[in-house]
């Protein structure tokens, strides 16, 4: 192989190599960026729906099971009270009349019932205003999937309305 031939050949390897050829380069239109984007935006869209459709089903069966997945803090707060109250009549029952112990059991009742009543109550306060603490894990997962779903969507209309300007 003589010198000149070796140089043209380093050369148009050099230019395959480096692009020199202009087919070899890809180049992204905005357009085409942009058409890009919108097909992971669907995607992802997709996805999401798929991710709240499974949630929903869990918090569904959750519920229909009595899991602790599907229930608030204030919820549990409230079912316990309920069973402390169930609890302290129970004892009541079996206590003789006008023992201490009887006498005991009335003043825990009394402040049991009061307990109930003030966690019921903030229980509906919090429903009312949205807290988290009205909130169960189960259904904090179906919202925040909701959220994702309305950004994705948005996204989407972003994306066409950016697409049709072109």
């Amino acid at each position: 192989m003589t010198f000149r031939m070796h140089t043209s050949l380093v050369a148009l390897a050099a230019a395959l190599t480096l692009g020199s050829i202009p087919s070899a380069w890809a180049q992204v239109t905005p357009k085409q960026e942009d058409a890009a984007q919108l097909k992971a935006d669907d995607a992802s869209l997709a996805r999401e729906r798929g991710q709240l459709s499974q949630d929903a089903k869990t918090l569904k069966s959750d519920k229909a099971e009595g899991k602790m997945a599907a229930e608030s803090k204030d919820s549990m707060r409230v079912y316990r009270d309920k069973q402390g109250v169930k609890g302290e009549k129970k004892d009541m029952a079996s206590d003789r009349a006008g023992s201490l112990q009887s006498k005991e059991d009335k003043t825990e009742l009394k402040q049991d019932k009061a307990k109930l009543k003030a966690d019921a109550r903030r229980q509906q306060r919090d429903n009312k205003h949205g807290r988290m603490a009205a909130t169960s894990p189960d259904a904090e997962k179906v919202y925040q999937d909701k959220q994702a779903i309305q950004g994705q969507e948005k996204a989407i209309a972003e994306d066409k309305a950016k697409m049709g300007k072109e």
